[in-house]
């Protein structure tokens, strides 16, 4: 069965729009667009509607509620598509065109995941602390993630996935959190997610003109700043807790996650596992 792509990109990025046409073509594959919510075009007040003005991870930003309200358009799509996963992308990557395989083909999916990253976070210094154990396929390693990732430029979802998501609305914390940290994010810590080692995708494919678009986060202060750092502090300690658990019981080693164009000689392997 292939997975379909859902793009989401802001409707005045044009310039995105093209080279994001450009990215597709070059991996033989193509997307079905979603419009993403324009931090510019309404009020906080209209986009607390559908968000909160805080949750765990301290001051929710107008320009992080507006990105997390884009993804759930992506999920909606999703399950009005029948299909049972999608990849979400949004609109300033670079493709492997080795993920066209990928997408043609969910034998690889792990039968427990709900997620499967594609991407790589652009931090040089960051490690993950992945699962010591996982699958391989088309020269690439699937790990599960048991820590926080930031990132949310390139992953997969099923459907049940989707719809759990969804039923966390009003939103209260920007779209990585929500997803990727289980430690500010008790849906994150309700689902598996997986990660393809090396990374297929990575961000950075912008557009002159269109870098950073929208108006800046406005920082928090007196109390809402205070319990802003509180709460993080807390979700950090109690991450730092749960990744010093999981290494110290052989279940996760730390590693940094890198990006390959291309992994694949002209023959393919077989998929295989990692004991």
């Amino acid at each position: 069965m292939t997975i379909p792509i859902f793009l989401i990109g802001l409707e005045r990025a044009t310039g995105r729009a093209r080279l994001m046409e450009q990215e597709l073509q070059k991996a033989g594959l193509s997307a079905t667009r979603v419009n993403a919510v324009d931090c510019d075009a309404a009020t906080r007040q209209d986009f607390l509607r559908d968000c909160r003005e805080e949750g765990p991870w301290g001051y929710f930003h107008t320009k992080d509620m507006a990105c997390t309200l884009s993804h759930a358009k992506a999920w909606e799509a999703l399950i009005a598509s029948g299909a049972e996963q999608a990849l979400i992308l949004e609109d300033d990557v670079f493709l492997t065109p080795e993920l066209a395989d990928w997408l043609n083909d969910t034998a690889w999916w792990p039968a427990d995941a709900d997620i499967v990253r594609f991407e790589r976070w652009r931090s040089t210094k960051l490690y993950v602390a992945l699962g010591r154990k996982g699958s391989s396929h088309l020269g690439r390693d699937l790990r599960q993630i048991r820590s926080r990732y930031p990132g949310g430029a390139a992953y997969a979802l099923t459907r049940k996935a989707a719809q759990h998501f969804l039923a966390q609305k009003p939103f209260d914390i920007t779209l990585d959190g929500l997803l990727f940290n289980p430690s500010a994010s008790a849906a994150a810590r309700q689902v598996n997610i997986y990660q393809v080692i090396p990374a297929m995708v990575e961000q950075g494919n912008e557009a002159p003109g269109e870098v950073q678009m929208g108006a800046p986060r406005q920082r928090p202060t007196g109390w809402p700043l205070f319990r802003q750092k509180v709460r993080r502090g807390i979700a950090e300690i109690d991450g730092g807790v749960r990744t010093i658990a999981n290494l110290a019981l052989g279940r996760a080693t730390l590693e940094k996650i890198d990006y390959a164009p291309q992994v694949l000689p002209d023959a393919q392997p077989n998929q295989t596992s990692i004991a």
